[in-house]
């Protein structure tokens, strides 16, 4: 499982799908400017449905490994 983080930079409320190998399956709503923080398997795709006038949009597919969390060094901080 990988340490994953959105953040839905947007003035608008979207639904965040995460789907993946094994019936791995997560939804959130994520509210405008909110940090979802999330695990999900290497393999998995997160996609990112916004409301229109329609229904739910697709917006966004993406790999999993587009929203790894990378912690920041202390050395690279100071840099």
């Amino acid at each position: 499982m990988l340490e994953c983080v959105y953040r839905n930079d947007t003035n608008r409320m979207v639904i965040v799908k995460l789907i993946g190998d094994q019936h791995f399956y997560r939804e959130k709503v994520v509210m405008p400017m909110e940090v979802f923080w999330f695990e999900a398997p290497e393999q998995a795709r997160l996609e990112i449905w916004q409301m229109s006038a329609q229904g739910q949009m697709l917006h966004v597919r993406a790999d999993i490994t587009d929203y790894v969390h990378v912690e920041e060094t202390a050395a690279a901080k100071s840099a």
